[in-house]
């Protein structure tokens, strides 16, 4: 829940170069965030920061509210976000003198809510299975699925007279499903620990709806996600539209059905259209969501700065250089 282009032979070596600015001195300086294989949700991956100053330099991480010293992190992602944003902090202790890198890493996860038949349409009062997969390979020695719990809507699952839990609590089934049942559904395995992809149970197959704040703040990271109940690159495809103009600030990024947006200009609105459509079968859904950007607009302009439209331009350039699984709405 990809279209993946083709990638170069020495696609088992995945780095980001950033050119960053020395904060004290002005002087320019390369850092690098380098790791090995693709990211995937409940395995370690170890991450190195390296710099041209080592080795007297010291490195600190920060992702996700965590702080890790150290030119090296292992880190094993839970499945909640199909993305990360690394960044790691040079300091030369000597001079002062300090840098940083930031890297948007994918995370693939295996383990996923799925219908127990893909082509079958739910429907209110008939039998239906909600099923946690794992998408190893049979066989696979490090298979995921052991104990799981299951969740609706960000809550723990509570069983109805309705429901009942087969196969290991591999299977969520329902002998005669109500209104009240729809939702977004997700299940969590442990040893290790994932969360799976997630599973919008709508009695409507085109439902689509759009996740994430009605309010967000300028210089802040806000993500918004595109749900679906078809099954995306299976039954629909997703793509996010801006019909009244193109969000400004100083990030930007488009990854399948997930938007992430660091706007820059208080005392605006920006609107995001997320479109789930099946061109061959000539059916589609979308969905809008408005968002207006807290603060005060002092200058009484919307218009863009040349600032912003450097950073603008600068952040959908490296969309573009560093991943390759985007794509951009144009």
């Amino acid at each position: 829940m990809t279209n993946i282009p083709p990638t170069p032979s020495f696609r088992g070596l995945h780095c980001v170069f950033l050119v960053a600015l020395m904060s004290a001195s002005g002087l320019e300086a390369r850092e690098q965030i380098s790791w090995t294989g693709p990211v995937t949700a409940g395995f370690p991956t170890t991450f190195t920061c390296s710099s041209s100053c080592q080795p007297n330099c010291t490195y600190t991480w920060s992702f996700e509210g965590h702080t890790v010293q150290g030119s090296r992190l292992t880190w094993t992602p839970d499945g909640l976000d199909n993305t990360v944003e690394l960044q790691c902090n040079v300091l030369h202790p000597e001079t002062g003198a300090s840098r940083s890198v930031t890297s948007i890493v994918e995370i693939k996860n295996r383990v996923s809510v799925q219908i127990s038949q893909p082509t079958a349409v739910p429907s209110l009062n008939h039998p239906l299975d909600l099923v946690c997969r794992d998408g190893a390979a049979a066989g696979d020695p490090s298979r995921l699925v052991n104990q799981v719990i299951w969740y609706k809507d960000g809550q723990k699952l509570t069983l109805r007279e309705n429901m009942q839990l087969l196969q290991n609590n591999l299977t969520l089934h329902y002998d005669s499903p109500l209104a009240a049942d729809a939702g977004f559904y997700l299940c969590e395995t442990r040893a290790p620990r994932v969360f799976s992809l997630g599973y919008l149970l709508s009695f409507d197959p085109w439902n689509v709806s759009i996740s994430g704040p009605g309010a967000v703040f300028p210089g802040r990271l806000s993500k918004f996600t595109c749900l679906t109940s078809c099954a995306l690159n299976v039954d629909c495809t997703v793509r996010w539209q801006f019909r009244e103009g193109f969000p400004i600030g100083s990030f930007f990024s488009v990854h399948e059905n997930e938007l992430r947006w660091t706007p820059s200009i208080p005392g605006t609105s920006q609107s995001f259209t997320c479109v789930a459509e099946n061109a061959a079968a000539g059916r589609s859904s979308e969905a809008t969501k408005s968002v207006e950007v807290l603060g005060i607009n002092l200058s009484g302009s919307e218009s863009v700065q040349p600032d912003e439209l450097s950073a603008m331009i600068g952040s959908l350039g490296l969309l573009l250089l560093f991943d390759s699984h985007s794509s951009l709405p144009f």
